[in-house]
């Protein structure tokens, strides 16, 4: 089974973009939210976000692609989370913070890389459109 290189490191590329970019603005929204990072929408917002990354990067890796938009898309989705957390674990170590906690990974990777997943195959299926 041949799988499209560029596809899933484009989507993973989107995937640590779009992370950063989170990280990047949730503090600063926490600034002009009541309760700070304890605020209900807030926390929504940031589940909703999470959500949009995942898909962001299978649609990505499922444009790119073509074929096998689900594949490609977890690829995207589980090698980001993978890469985002090494970079976490790094930073900890060079800036002397708590490391994160590494014991939920495998869930991460799985479900980040099925909604990712799902975000190429949507892509795929819906918008791609299957070959003649």
């Amino acid at each position: 089974m041949n799988f499209n290189r560029k596809a899933i490191i484009q989507g993973t590329l989107v995937f640590i973009g779009l992370y950063t970019l989170q990280i990047l603005l949730i503090p600063v929204l926490a600034k002009f939210v009541d309760g700070g990072w304890k605020s209900v929408g807030l926390s929504g917002f940031r589940q909703v976000l999470g959500v949009a990354i995942c898909l962001g990067a299978g649609y990505v890796a499922g444009r790119i692609a073509g074929e096998r938009g689900f594949l490609h898309g977890f690829n995207a989705g589980a090698f980001g989370t993978l890469l985002t957390a090494v970079a976490a674990v790094a930073f900890s170590f060079m800036f002397g913070i708590q490391a994160p906690f590494l014991d939920s990974l495998p869930v991460w990777v799985v479900l980040h890389g099925a909604l990712a997943g799902v975000g190429g195959l949507m892509t795929v299926n819906f918008l791609v459109g299957k070959p003649e």
